[in-house]
């Protein structure tokens, strides 16, 4: 019975936004009304119709990934309106996987606070890469309860439809669940060594990454926010990244909510409406996990969004919408009735 009302709730979720669809969505992507709901979406259209592309190799850069939005513009040859049955039909394919992972929690509930983000539900409507990264972290979830390499390898295609970082963050994930890891009962000095390497490693590696630096230094230049995220950056690119994870982490996620009075003056609608409301339900969940006490390591699904932070709060560019997987993960995180403790881990830890 509780399983039939989750997939009502999904129902009807998912008519709601073929409603908006034919409502709204069509004329907001076709420019005869100003919503713009999305944020890359018209972007992919575009590259599909020029189609300049000449392999799929080029599809994916440092910068950008084409690579998923346009395979799935290729194989439903551009119609919208398919785009939306398909994402609906990831929406209840990730919700499926994390029943079937046996994960401990209230479907009901975790579907709930999921549906809080307005990006959840502009998701379904065109195309865009946040309802691919849900998928590819239900497969993870998924691999990491049940232990099926079949789990594995999907969750990695998937990530290759994303962007190179979550490829990343899946090997790591892999390494740091792998007997390989002599740290894997030691979670907090093993974060602690990871950050430390990335650390370095980033330091290293800052000429290749030079052209995403300069970007972000013109969206700090047109931003008038407080400076602080550039200086995250600025002691980042001086090996420091370690010192200033955490703080950069929560800013990187939930810092736009100091600028929730964009919401009664918005002069971009996708970025002053739909993510600040997506960073205001997100800040719920994480404060509400925090203070029941469901924010520990020992919980294989808070490693878990650790790792993705520690690999994507790396990039200078401000884009909050990139850790939606965080908060896919900390809705199934909150919506255990009690801490589970993790198969994964001994008793030591």
């Amino acid at each position: 019975m509780y399983l039939q009302k989750t997939t009502i709730y999904l129902f009807l979720y998912s008519l709601m936004a073929v409603l908006f669809f034919f409502a709204i969505g069509q004329d907001a992507l076709n420019g005869v009304i100003d919503f713009q709901f999305y944020a890359d979406s018209l972007t992919y259209e575009q590259a599909y119709v020029d189609n300049n592309f000449s392999s799929v190799f080029e599809m994916v850069s440092v910068g950008n990934n084409y690579l998923g939005p346009l395979l799935l513009l290729e194989a439903v040859g551009g119609n919208r309106f398919l785009i939306l049955l398909v994402n609906i039909f990831i929406l209840f394919w990730a919700i499926k996987l994390v029943r079937k992972s046996k994960e401990p929690v209230h479907l009901g509930v975790a579907v709930f606070f999921l549906f809080l983000s307005p990006i959840t539900f502009f998701s379904l409507i065109s195309v865009n890469k946040e309802i691919i990264s849900m998928l590819a972290m239900a497969f993870l979830v998924a691999w990491v309860r049940k232990k099926g390499v079949g789990y594995l390898l999907l969750c990695l295609l998937c990530s290759f439809f994303v962007r190179w970082q979550f490829t990343l963050f899946v090997i790591l994930v892999f390494l740091s669940f792998s007997t390989l890891n002599f740290l894997r009962y030691r979670r907090y000095w093993y974060v602690g060594i990871l950050l430390g390497a990335l650390s370095i490693v980033y330091w290293l590696m800052l000429g290749f990454f030079s052209g995403v630096n300069n970007i972000a230094e013109i969206g700090g230049a047109e931003n008038n926010g407080s400076g602080l995220y550039t200086q995250f950056i600025v002691l980042q690119n001086q090996g420091l990244y370690f010192l200033v994870f955490i703080p950069k982490a929560l800013h990187a996620m939930y810092g736009l909510i100091f600028k929730v009075d964009q919401l009664f003056s918005p002069t971009n609608i996708y970025n002053d409406i739909v993510v600040m409301l997506h960073c205001i339900a997100a800040f719920l969940v994480f404060v509400l996990a925090l203070f029941r006490g469901k924010l520990r390591l020992k919980d294989d699904l808070v490693f878990i969004a650790v790792i993705y932070c520690a690999v994507f709060v790396l990039s200078p560019i401000y884009a909050p919408r990139y850790f939606y997987p965080v908060f896919f993960l900390l809705c199934l995180v909150l919506s255990r009735p009690s801490l589970q403790p993790s198969p994964n881990l001994k008793a030591q830890d």
